[in-house]
C-alpha cells in the first residue's frame, strides 16, 4: 500500500509538470524521461496492490491509478488536476484507513 501512495505522489508530480509545460511534448525529450518510469512504477505498484492488500482497497487503486494516467498523458478537461484527482485519492485513502483499523 506505501509503494502504491508513493508512486502515486510521484505520477501526480509528473502530471502538475505536465501541465506547467507546453501542451505537445514528444517520446524523449526531458519530462517523457521522467513521465515513462514514474508511470511505470505506479502500474507496478497497483499490480502489488491485489495480492498484498484487503480486496476493498482494489477497484479504488485501480480507479485512483486510472485517473493519474489520464491526468498524465491526456489534455486537461478545463478542470484543474485536484479537481479531478482528489476524489479518487480520498477514496483510495478512506478505504485503505478503513482496512488498517
Amino acid at each position: 500500500m506505501l509503494a502504491f501512495i508513493r508512486s502515486g505522489l510521484e505520477a501526480e508530480g509528473v502530471a502538475h509538470a505536465r501541465h506547467a509545460r507546453p501542451l505537445q511534448w514528444e517520446v524523449g525529450d526531458e519530462w517523457h524521461r521522467t513521465a515513462r518510469p514514474a508511470m511505470d512504477g505506479l502500474r507496478i505498484a497497483e499490480s502489488g496492490v491485489q495480492p498484498l492488500c484487503a480486496p476493498a482497497l482494489h477497484a479504488p487503486a485501480t480507479a485512483c491509478a486510472r485517473a493519474l494516467n489520464q491526468a498524465v498523458w491526456q489534455e486537461g478537461d478545463g478542470t484543474s488536476l485536484a479537481e479531478r484527482l482528489e476524489p479518487f485519492r480520498a477514496e483510495f485513502l478512506a478505504v485503505a484507513r478503513r482496512t488498517l483499523s
